[in-house]
């Protein structure tokens, strides 16, 4: 199981909540907190949750993720490419293929091809797969109760409140 710690900062009456996951713990002492999320400035995002134990507002909770559904996902996202891309290059060397093996520029060009036309595919199947079967994670340990007390939410700052 895949699991973080974060806030809640929404319920709903559905048994659905918002939760703004915290970041890593080192994240602190790292000089680049500010860049994190790959290049975007440092912000709180709300993440949807399935709130089974009944978590409120400005609860420090676990979120859990079943792992069998991020593996299978990125299988895909790995996996398709890779087989893209040897197929590819398996066709190029036997259709084009000299007699003594050494013309393997279209076996580079029909791998790379493959690889591309691989990762494509697997786009396509990753959002066919999250639109049916989205995966959303579960809170599932309330860690401490009503932690936030400022008005404005909780920062995602790795304890250093965002600063």
């Amino acid at each position: 199981m895949a699991q973080t710690i974060g806030f809640v900062v929404e319920t709903d009456n559905d048994g659905r909540a918002a939760v703004v996951a915290e970041k890593g713990r080192g994240c602190g002492s790292c000089s680049t907190v500010s860049q994190c999320h790959g290049g975007r400035a440092a912000r709180t995002e709300k993440t949807p949750a399935f709130n089974p134990i009944g978590a409120v507002v400005g609860d420090r909770v676990t979120l859990t993720v079943a792992s069998g559904a991020l593996l299978s996902r990125l299988a895909v996202l790995y996996l398709v490419p890779v087989f893209g891309m040897l197929t590819g290059a398996f066709t190029g060397a036997f259709l084009y293929g000299g007699a003594d093996g050494t013309d393997s520029g279209f076996s580079i060009a029909f791998g790379l091809t493959g690889f591309i036309l691989g990762f494509i595919c697997a786009v396509f199947i990753s959002r066919i797969w999250s639109a049916a079967r989205p995966v959303t994670p579960v809170i599932t340990r309330i860690i401490n109760t009503r932690m936030v007390s400022s008005s404005n939410g909780p920062s995602a700052g790795c304890g250093s409140g965002g600063k």
